[in-house]
């Protein structure tokens, strides 16, 4: 920690740690461009090194609350991070912690290059659309499975 803290104290214009910002929301927003949807508000100090991606949360905005409901009744909460481990070769964490049981994700900006989140990206806008053909199928809903748009 000392010697980030001198680099830190040495690199005065911090040229390192802009570098370090646009290169992890370069990453960030090739993850959303593919999934679809606009990344959440930029926060200047934020440090983005993680993304949260919740089915409940998207799936709530792009179809509506019934979907929502639908998703957490019907579907397999860790498929999500099963699904991706196998598509994109990615592992990401449980969204809300080891232990829990919810359709979520948390993708870390730090390990990858651009070209892996964009992969990761299309992994999640393929299982999202297959969860709404799927509510589709059950409910007899006509939920456009293209709802999020690249």
């Amino acid at each position: 920690m000392v010697l980030f803290s001198l680099f830190s104290l040495m690199d005065t214009p911090d040229n390192y740690k802009n570098a370090m910002k646009r290169l992890i929301r370069g990453r960030k927003a090739a993850l959303y461009r593919e999934i679809g949807i606009a990344p959440e508000s930029d926060d200047p100090n934020a440090v983005d090194y993680y993304t949260l991606l919740d089915i409940e949360q998207l799936g709530g905005k792009a179809i509506g609350p019934d979907f929502v409901k639908w998703v957490l009744n019907s579907v397999e909460p860790n498929e999500l991070l099963f699904q991706l481990a196998d598509e994109a070769g990615v592992v990401l964490l449980p969204g809300r912690g080891f232990g829990t049981r919810h359709p979520s994700g948390r993708v870390s900006l730090a390990n990858l290059n651009e070209a892996d989140y964009a992969k990761i990206g299309r992994s999640i806008r393929k299982l999202f659309e297959a969860y709404v053909e799927k509510y589709n199928a059950a409910t007899g809903s006509k939920a456009d499975k293209n709802v999020l748009k690249k």
